[in-house]
């Protein structure tokens, strides 16, 4: 690691120390920064060993996307893009959850798994919802599955999310598509003829996607994103048509947006609130048709010299 001893102490200036990640020195509207970089999912851990002069840390993170829906089904929605330039800390160890990417619908099979979150002593945090199965018959197809959520947790108190893309409905080829995953914070969910969009879960996760009852044309809704899954995919509109998965929702702070809603004929719907370069269309993207989400990514930085 790099040592810069002009910056610390220097007036009284000293900066955050910690540990985790892949590290790195920016430049940032002139002055220096460090940054760890989270971009594997499971058991990230950010230590903080001093908090520094200011004692916050600026944070940029990406959800997970959802999965495309099989066969010819639409996009998953692109996970939600979140900042919060101020997060208080202490000298603690900070868990962290990178979002996986939902894992894309199946032919006639299951639905795709949903994006991993992080497990804590055994409970899972952000995790996505697994995508509808398909009917039963051979002129159907499952859904995606929802993305995973990006998290920074303090113990198990989420501090920051940033929430995933649904995953995509799957299509049929008589009907019309199942219903693209996620619904929004008000658990309104979207319905497709005979396939079914997935329920928002209450808690962190997502909910999986509905499967039909059975029989041919029918299709597996796309599961929700974890942690306040995206916008509810809308209803196909004619025949042939699959849905795409709801965009998820940025959360800054106690308020939370919902993503745009995934649309009738395939496209995903995209990350909520983000002016970003590296939105829904980048990291935590979502999936295009029977391609799985991309993952999310997370940034904590400081800075090294007073600003």
């Amino acid at each position: 690691m790099t040592l810069y001893p002009f910056l610390i102490g220097s007036g009284g200036f000293n900066s955050v120390v910690a540990t985790g990640g892949t590290i790195s020195d920016v430049t940032i509207g002139g002055k220096l920064w460090r940054r760890h970089t989270f971009a594997s999912q499971g058991g990230n851990q950010l230590v903080i060993t001093s908090i520094g002069s200011y004692g916050y840390v600026d944070v940029i993170m990406w959800g997970g996307g959802g999965g495309g829906g099989a066969g010819t089904g639409g996009g998953g929605g692109g996970g939600a893009y979140v900042r919060n330039s101020n997060l208080s800390i202490n000298v603690e160890t900070l868990n962290i959850s990178v979002g996986g990417g939902g894992r894309y619908g199946g032919g006639n099979g299951d639905g795709g798994t949903g994006g991993l979150g992080i497990n804590i002593s055994g409970t899972n945090y952000g995790f996505g919802g697994r995508g509808g199965a398909a009917g039963s018959g051979g002129s159907s197809a499952s859904g995606g599955g929802g993305g995973g959520a990006s998290l920074i947790l303090r113990g198990t108190t989420i501090l920051v999310a940033a929430g995933a893309g649904g995953g995509a409905g799957g299509t049929e080829r008589g009907n019309e598509g199942g219903g693209g995953g996620g619904s929004d914070q008000n658990g309104q969910s979207s319905y497709g003829y005979q396939g079914y969009a997935g329920a928002q879960n209450p808690s962190s996760n997502g909910g999986d996607g509905r499967s039909p009852g059975g029989g041919d044309f029918s299709s597996g809704g796309g599961g929700a994103g974890g942690y306040y899954g995206g916008s509810a995919g809308t209803e196909p509109g004619y025949d042939f048509s699959p849905t795409g998965g709801g965009g998820g929702g940025t959360n800054l702070g106690p308020t939370i947006t919902n993503g745009s809603t995934g649309s009738s004929g395939g496209s995903g719907g995209s990350a909520g609130n983000s002016s970003d370069s590296l939105n829904g269309g980048s990291y935590g993207g979502g999936g295009s048709r029977s391609s799985s989400g991309q993952q999310g990514i997370v940034y904590i930085q400081y800075p090294l010299q007073p600003l």
